[in-house]
């Protein structure tokens, strides 16, 4: 069985969030953010990505919400 919150960053984010037409997966759009913010430090958005691996779909949900709408 698939785990859920993987599943929600595999899902576009128009699919996650209704103030989002983006297509783009959760995923991507996560690591190009953190890529953006972090100036193209490979490790450093990782080390952000990774926090996401111990959060419910819930969670992975609300902080990236937090994330992608103040971008």
């Amino acid at each position: 069985m698939a785990d859920e919150k993987f599943e929600t960053l595999d899902l576009p984010m128009s699919e996650v969030f209704g103030w989002s037409e983006d297509k783009t997966p959760l995923r991507d759009a996560l690591w190009n953010h953190y890529m953006d913010t972090s100036n193209k430090n490979t490790l450093e958005t990782l080390k952000h990505l990774k926090a996401y691996e111990s959060m419910s779909s819930d969670e992975v949900k609300l902080e990236a919400e937090k994330v992608l709408q103040e971008a």
